[in-house]
């Protein structure tokens, strides 16, 4: 069966449901529920049983980003705003372990953040064997989110120096941003330890963040 967002689902194997906020691939989904948790779950798992017309959970913004429908790659970044104003605005990249109780041990989702006001465009880059390869690109819209790829541990390291290239748009009177062209730095032994993994409130769920490029808006 599948699934988009906005579906409405009960548990095969527990009470209760809530509704799907983001689908990963045809294996998984994630569901929010009543107690505001968004939780990962195999879509064999799940029952469908309508759609939810409201624009999300309660006490959660919802934010255009000029997608079209179906495009489950790109999505809105769950704010609430007493939390996120706490993080510069900027661009990141959010590795999100797939299991959230084993996030030493799970792949990974690894996400671009648009956490600005501005539309971005990106081409970004991994760096294998001194060779520069590109794995994802197109466009973030303002206070979005992009999945770049499902990364297994042993790849992870893979990333480090990466290179993205971004161009930032707004519509009207705005300030021009440069093009951006940066590599993302982190270090590896942070994917070995535990507290490295936080509650981020832009993704609600435990992330390792990287900062890739600061906006002063």
């Amino acid at each position: 069966m599948q699934f988009k967002e906005g579906d409405k689902v009960l548990f095969l194997n527990e009470k209760g449901g809530g509704v799907v906020t983001r689908v990963v691939d045809e294996e998984i989904v994630h569901v929010s529920i009543d107690e505001g948790f968004e939780i990962p779950y195999a879509v064999g798992d799940l029952i469908k049983t309508g759609h939810d017309d409201h624009d999300g959970p309660a006490g959660v913004a919802s934010h255009g980003t000029g997608t079209t429908p179906g495009d489950h790659r790109h999505s809105p970044l769950k704010m609430l705003a007493h939390q996120a104003g706490s993080i510069p605005k900027g661009l990141y990249l959010a590795m999100v372990p797939r299991n959230q109780d084993q996030v030493l041990a799970s792949a990974m989702d690894f996400y671009l953040v648009n956490h600005t006001g501005y539309e971005v465009s990106f081409g970004l880059f991994v760096n294998r064997s001194g060779h520069y390869q590109g794995v994802a690109s197109g466009a973030i819209g303002p206070s979005a989110k992009r999945h770049v790829g499902k990364v297994e541990r042993a790849e992870i390291e893979e990333w480090n120096h990466s290179l993205l290239q971004a161009v930032f748009f707004q519509e009207g009177k705005t300030e021009v941003i440069p093009p951006l062209s940066t590599h993302i730095v982190f270090k590896p032994v942070k994917i070995y330890k535990e507290e490295s993994f936080a509650f981020n409130p832009l993704l609600h769920q435990k992330v390792l963040m990287v900062k890739v490029h600061s906006i002063d808006q």
